[in-house]
């Protein structure tokens, strides 16, 4: 077996093992193997082999390259001796979005900026700061942290309960105590301005309640100052959702780095995500670049756990 070969065939393996339906990658991978005999990964190999045959439209050549691609990017975490193909050389495919992930400086920058939004009563500000902070803390989707109301918070329990969310799911999630404490203390502010009861845990200007567009609006005036003057993002600019991708990358990241067996926990992180597939949460680990070396990390542990096994040394 070739050292291509090999890798290929691992990486098959590892997508297949986290819950991907392959087939379709896997077959046109194999039909690049069998188009290099036994020869290196290269630019001109993998160019050459996806634009190969008559009659093949060019969305279908750019799907074949991208799939070596997104092959290589994986092998070259294992080995960075292999090469790395470069993205989008015949042109664009539709893909996932690589969200942008946030530090903890970013987030604290954020919500100083955020607070500087200007309403006649402070709210409006004050109101965009928490749901940053919130959905940071939690991994929330923006629709779930907006109709979050006060009877879903349970401060005795350090609990909020997610009720009627994506696909008509409900749950509940435990907070860190600081977490809570930084609920209680919104609330407190808001109820001061207010001065009654609001419909919403997160508002606006007079107590409304704050609007998906409207917070999404808001965040796109404050996220600039994540930037240098002249500077801009790096590709897709950085989103209120971006918050729940951090969320989970840096959890994942987390556990990697404590020694945490992360497929153990990935079920955990799931439901508090309120994912209905495993393989949703499991795109976190080969989706965001920060993570593809805890993917290589993990693929390489199975790999020397399966040689063990298999030369009876455990």
């Amino acid at each position: 077996m070739s050292s291509l070969e090999e890798s290929i065939e691992g990486y098959i393996a590892f997508k297949q093992a986290l819950g991907f339906d392959y087939a379709g990658e896997a077959q046109r991978l194999h039909a690049y193997l069998a188009f290099c005999d036994g020869e290196p990964l290269t630019e001109e190999s993998a160019l050459e082999w996806a634009c190969s045959g008559p009659g093949h439209p060019r969305s279908y050549q750019i799907q074949r390259y991208e799939t070596v691609r997104r092959f290589s990017e994986f092998a070259y975490a294992l080995d960075p001796g292999i090469f790395k193909l470069k993205p989008g050389i015949l042109g664009s495919v539709g893909s996932r979005i690589v969200p942008y992930i946030f530090t903890d400086e970013d987030i604290l920058i954020l919500m100083k900026v955020a607070r500087t939004c200007k309403s006649p009563d402070g709210l409006r500000g004050e109101g965009l700061a928490f749901l940053i902070g919130l959905m940071r803390s939690c991994g929330l989707r923006i629709s779930e942290a907006l109709n979050l109301r006060d009877s879903n918070f349970n401060v005795e329990s350090s609990t909020l309960d997610i009720v009627d969310s994506k696909f008509g799911t409900s749950r509940t999630i435990y907070l860190l105590p600081d977490v809570a404490d930084h609920i209680v203390a919104y609330q407190r502010f808001r109820n001061g301005i207010a001065g009654s009861p609001t419909s919403r845990l997160i508002v606006t200007t007079e107590g409304k309640p704050l609007g998906v567009d409207s917070a999404q609006g808001m965040f796109s005036e404050v996220r600039w100052a994540l930037l240098g003057r002249g500077d801009s993002f790096e590709g897709r600019k950085a989103r209120l959702h971006d918050m729940r991708h951090t969320f989970a990358t840096m959890t994942i990241l987390r556990w990697h780095r404590s020694g945490v067996d992360v497929n153990a926990m990935i079920p955990y992180l799931s439901a508090y995500l309120g994912h209905k597939k495993l393989s949703d949460t499991y795109w976190y680990l080969t989706g965001v670049p920060e993570l593809l070396a805890v993917a290589a990390d993990a693929f390489k542990a199975a790999g020397l756990a399966s040689e063990r096994a298999t030369n009876g040394l455990d």
